[in-house]
């Protein structure tokens, strides 16, 4: 079994930024020269995701935001920062960053067949920045399987 890895980093918008990075998956195992196997990227940060949605401007600009606020605001009706205990420990604001970040996941695998990602025709893996500030993340990815 054949193994490749490397990383690229992103510059990401705050409070549920997103980023398309289907074709950098792509490209990371058209690069790892491995034709069936799997690929995993990961993102560093404890406040960032990874996922798969359809990348359409209602989606990535309202509809995801709009829903995961609803698990965990970041400001209350009035537009003070709603208060998490998070926020003791460190003295930040984004204590709603966590529990969106940790309802998404820092990773994502995919199959690898005859040399292309799996993926169907409406879904792009896309990077989220769940913070309450602008970040840098980087993604690893990892190639693992078959050259041939």
């Amino acid at each position: 079994m054949a193994a490749y890895s490397e990383m690229k980093t992103y510059h990401t918008k705050a409070h549920m930024g997103m980023i398309e990075v289907t074709d950098d998956f792509r490209a990371a195992v058209r690069r790892s020269g491995i034709k069936n196997g799997i690929i995993t990227g990961f993102t560093t940060g404890g406040v960032a995701g990874l996922t798969t949605l359809e990348f359409e401007p209602g989606l990535v600009y309202h509809d995801l935001k709009a829903a995961m606020d609803i698990f965990s605001p970041y400001t209350d009706e009035t537009g003070r920062v709603i208060h998490y205990r998070h926020h003791e420990t460190w003295h930040d604001d984004n204590g709603s960053s966590h529990i969106k970040a940790a309802l998404l996941s820092p990773f994502i695998t995919v199959p690898i067949v005859n040399g292309e990602i799996t993926i169907g025709p409406w879904q792009n893996l896309t990077l989220i920045e769940c913070d309450t500030r602008n970040r840098v993340r980087d993604i690893v990815f990892q190639v693992l399987g078959e050259k041939e």
